[in-house]
């Protein structure tokens, strides 16, 4: 029985994104992925189901449960919720009984205030976690890529997610420039549900929209009379409704979006130095996040930004791989002066 009892648990990276939580370990070893999602009873405030459990009562809960996302556009919405969720990620994430809780390593939008980088150290903290150290997103996303963040070399690195649009330069394990926008794939849903709601009368759910956006919308032009049936309510008669919705009919709903993207990268090419500057050109914009996937999405970047752009391989997944790989690096980091009464970091 003691052989199962470990004295340190062992050190976790945690990429807190606003529609899914990802949990790595120091060799980029994928330990959870879910939604970050919790469902709670209204009346006691008990949290009754979290990740995907909880996503799947989205639109389907009776009046006293209601299923929310914690966070919203990369910041947190509420400290209680997201802390119960952590909480039960990291003992997922968890194997074994360990005398000393983890440290880890968690990745951050570049627009936090202070103040709102300190409640995500605290949410972690209390959430079973005995140190936190905070990386911002785009660095995690370039680890996570293979590239080797402490060369004299510009990387440049779009992040399009659920809740924020990030930008980033990245060279000798810092950023040189960035930008970003509180805008992303939750708000393309939302833009789908206002269109089908006034062209054809009836409201759809979120998964629904999810799977419009996912699998229907394109900025191609020979993909643009895809169309999909989908199932809603009428908002007239109040009964159950089915209509036919193209590519064509949604195109408004993400061009928002990649005017967001494009308006992002100009800000962040404004402010790069020339010597980067031609790097970029030669690299490209490496493209990541969950909206990546987004057809057409690098093409219209090549168009209007007249720079080469790919999306790289796993998109949604590359930036918890790459903040469980920055253990290493942090490590690395490290060095110790040992003194009589006390132990100092540099």
């Amino acid at each position: 029985m003691a052989s199962f009892i470990k004295f340190f648990a062992k050190d976790i990276g945690i990429d807190l994104g606003s529609s899914n939580t990802i949990i790595s370990d120091i060799n980029g070893n994928v330990l959870v992925n879910e939604p970050s999602v919790v469902a709670i009873d209204l009346k006691t405030y008990e949290v009754l189901a979290v990740g995907i459990e909880a996503k799947n009562m989205i639109g389907k809960t009776p009046e006293n449960i209601m299923a929310v996302r914690p966070l919203e556009n990369g910041v947190i919405a509420d400290f209680e919720l997201t802390r119960a969720m952590l909480e039960f990620f990291i003992r997922k994430a968890s194997t074994g009984f360990s005398v000393m809780q983890p440290k880890a390593i968690v990745t951050v939008p570049s627009f936090l205030t202070d103040i709102e980088k300190r409640a995500v150290e605290d949410v972690v903290i209390y959430a079973g976690c005995r140190d936190v150290r905070l990386l911002e997103e785009n660095i995690a996303s370039a680890i996570g890529m293979g590239i080797d963040i402490n060369e004299p070399k510009g990387n440049l690195i779009l992040n399009v997610g659920a809740g924020t649009i990030q930008v980033s330069i990245v060279s000798l394990a810092g950023v040189v420039s960035s930008s970003a926008r509180k805008y992303g794939g939750d708000n393309v849903e939302r833009n789908i549900k206002s269109y089908i709601k006034k062209s054809h009368n009836f409201l759809v759910g979120g998964s629904t929209t999810e799977y419009l956006k996912n699998n229907i919308c394109t900025l191609k032009s020979e993909d643009i009379e895809r169309s999909a049936t989908v199932s809603g309510k009428d908002l007239i008669t109040g009964m159950p409704k089915v209509a036919s919705v193209s590519a064509s009919d949604l195109l408004d709903c993400i061009l928002s979006l990649v005017n967001e993207v494009h308006s992002c990268i100009r800000d962040v090419l404004e402010k790069t130095p020339p010597e980067i500057s031609g790097e970029v050109i030669y690299d490209g914009i490496k493209i990541c996040g969950g909206m990546a996937d987004l057809d057409g999405l690098a093409e219209s970047i090549i168009q209007n930004i007249k720079i080469n752009a790919q999306v790289v391989e796993k998109p949604g997944k590359v930036t918890g791989i790459g903040i469980g790989k920055a253990l290493n690096l942090l490590e690395g980091k490290k060095r110790f002066i040992f003194r009589k009464n006390d132990v100092q970091e540099f």
